[in-house]
């Protein structure tokens, strides 16, 4: 007894100096960088990164991405602020385009745009990979009011499927408060360990990944034919419109009234989708029952379309602007390399459908910015 108590001593001791040792290395040296510091947002400044693509042609081979000194992607935002047509994009992975390089995101097409019709105007990128309305929801509370843009852009309904609560890279995007006696202390380890910060990324990095929120390049032509008999379609669609689409419906009415306290324009775009229930034109793929998230392509566009009914209809009662890209959108594997995200010919596609809709709308409510030459 007395020698397995020195082992188990020595043990601890080797852990305590083992952990000590490595938390004053990541002091110094981060090898991988990560968002969340606690349970907060923690967004990279001023970087740059490099990404090789050997999958697809749909994306460039190289992808050159990058954050400026606010966190977003895209131009800085000005030093006049109050004084510029200012708009921010708001959204998870479809609005950060990770995959997709610097120049070459919808949202900097968007803009490239809006800079030949309107002087002068600006459009940062606010999207965060995996975000759902929880996250917008408080991303808006702790960043998007601070910053007072004019209008906000919200594409939504991907990553708010089946939510009853908060997704696990919500969790990584927005305080949330911890409750009992160890509260105290436990944030501030929290705040202070990096070691702990580095062993709580990871964890969620591997629940995502088997949630199957890590996005893969489908080859659509390979996908499994799934068949979903009458009966299970129908059961599924009453699981959500009894479930979860109340609430959601809840969190798009509180992104509303949180824009509109603070005098910014909220507007909805409905997420599109490549499946649906058609044969691809590019490959000849029968999107309608090719595997897609458990279901097959034609029941995941039937329950989408819930989704995006409730943007539809939250939009008229509460007099906001809509952008129905869902059904504006071609469905074409042209423009998707998975089932949500753009290729380079999406983005482009996707910038004239949301430019088309959206110019008139600031020219009504910002007339003062309309290039005269």
């Amino acid at each position: 007894m007395r020698n397995t108590g020195k082992n188990l001593l020595a043990i601890l001791i080797g852990i305590l100096v083992s952990v000590v040792l490595l938390e004053g290395l990541l002091r110094i040296f981060q090898p991988i960088e990560y968002r969340v510091k606690a349970n907060k947002i923690k967004l990279p400044r001023d970087k740059k990164y490099q990404f090789t693509n050997d999958k697809t042609d749909k994306v460039d081979r190289i992808i050159y991405t990058s954050r400026n000194h606010a966190g977003f992607r895209g131009e800085l935002p000005p030093p006049n602020f109050a004084e510029v047509l200012t708009i921010i994009a708001i959204g998870g992975s479809t609005t950060e385009c990770t995959l997709i390089s610097d120049g070459k995101t919808w949202c900097d097409l968007l803009a490239q745009k809006l800079m030949g019709r309107f002087k002068p105007v600006w459009l940062g990128n606010g999207g965060l990979n995996g975000m759902s309305t929880y996250g917008h929801i408080t991303f808006v509370e702790d960043y998007i009011i601070r910053l007072k843009p004019k209008v906000a852009l919200f594409l939504v309904g991907a990553n708010d499927i089946g939510l009853e609560t908060y997704r696990p890279d919500d969790l990584n995007y927005f305080k949330k408060r911890i409750t009992g006696v160890l509260a105290s202390g436990w944030e501030k380890l929290l705040n202070h360990s990096e070691v702990l910060d580095y062993g709580i990324n990871f964890y969620r990095y591997y629940k995502a990944k088997r949630m199957g929120l890590v996005h893969p390049i489908l080859d659509f032509p390979r996908l499994k034919q799934v068949e979903v008999p009458p009966e299970r379609v129908q059961a599924i669609l009453q699981e959500h419109q009894e479930k979860f689409l109340k609430s959601y419906a809840q969190r798009l009415t509180k992104l509303i009234e949180l824009c509109r306290d603070h005098h910014i324009e909220p507007v909805f775009i409905t997420q599109p989708t490549v499946f649906g229930n058609l044969i691809d034109p590019l490959t000849g793929a029968d999107l309608a029952k090719a595997e897609a998230w458990g279901w097959n392509g034609k029941v995941l566009w039937q329950i989408l379309e819930l989704y995006n009914d409730v943007v539809r209809d939250t939009g008229r009662r509460q007099q906001v602007y809509m952008i129905d890209l869902a059904r504006e959108m071609p469905k074409s594997t042209a423009f998707y390399y998975d089932t949500y995200h753009f290729t380079n010919a999406g983005c482009q596609r996707m910038a004239e459908i949301i430019y088309r809709h959206l110019a008139p709308f600031l020219e009504k409510h910002f007339p003062q910015f309309i290039a005269t030459n």
